[in-house]
C-alpha cells in the first residue's frame, strides 16, 4: 500500500491529471497516497479509501464513477 502504482485505482475518481499529480506529489515528498488523498487534501474519506483499496477490490477491480 506504500507504492505509488496503486494510484491507478483513484484514476476513476479523479481523473489522469490529478492523478498524475498526487503521484508526483507522494514521489517527491515520499508521502503515502492515503497521508495526500485523505489526510491532506480531503479528497476521500477513509470509508471511500477503505472501499476503493479493500483487498476484493485490488483482486477484482470494480472501478465506480
Amino acid at each position: 500500500m506504500n507504492s505509488i502504482g496503486i494510484v491507478t485505482l483513484l484514476k476513476p475518481h479523479f481523473g489522469y491529471q490529478k492523478c498524475a499529480a498526487i503521484a508526483k506529489e507522494g514521489y517527491t515528498t515520499g508521502k503515502s497516497l492515503h497521508q495526500i488523498v485523505v489526510d491532506e487534501q480531503h479528497l476521500m474519506t477513509q470509508a471511500e479509501w477503505d472501499a476503493t483499496f479493500n483487498t476484493q477490490n485490488l483482486i477484482h477491480p470494480k472501478f465506480v464513477k
